[in-house]
């Protein structure tokens, strides 16, 4: 699993939540759980978006991970409080990053 700089940003400005944990729960659900876990492709064709979505409610979390695949490994791209996820501006800056990740 890999993080962009963009979502390691995401991560810090987290204030309310233990960086760490939020960073280590993404680990352990996406290296070991990808199979069964809360995951759902999110399709929004009005911004052109495609990606997937975890869900992290355990431990006092009620964060979303956007994240796509390249060659197989997971990269993380954006970490969501609940409050601020899927809004139409949310949605603009996930179009920008994913443009990002395809360009890399």
């Amino acid at each position: 699993m890999k993080l962009t700089s963009e979502a390691e940003d995401d991560l810090d400005n987290q204030v309310k939540f233990d960086r760490k944990k939020i960073a280590q729960e993404i680990r352990d659900r996406l290296s070991t759980d990808r199979d069964r876990d809360n995951i759902s492709y999110i399709h929004k064709p009005d911004f052109g978006v495609e990606f997937h979505r975890l869900k992290l409610t355990n431990n006092g979390l009620n964060h979303r991970i956007y994240f796509d695949y390249q060659d197989s490994e997971p990269i993380v791209f954006a970490v969501r409080h609940r409050d601020y996820a899927y809004s139409p501006e949310d949605l603009k800056e996930v179009e920008n990053r994913l443009n990002d990740i395809e360009t890399d």
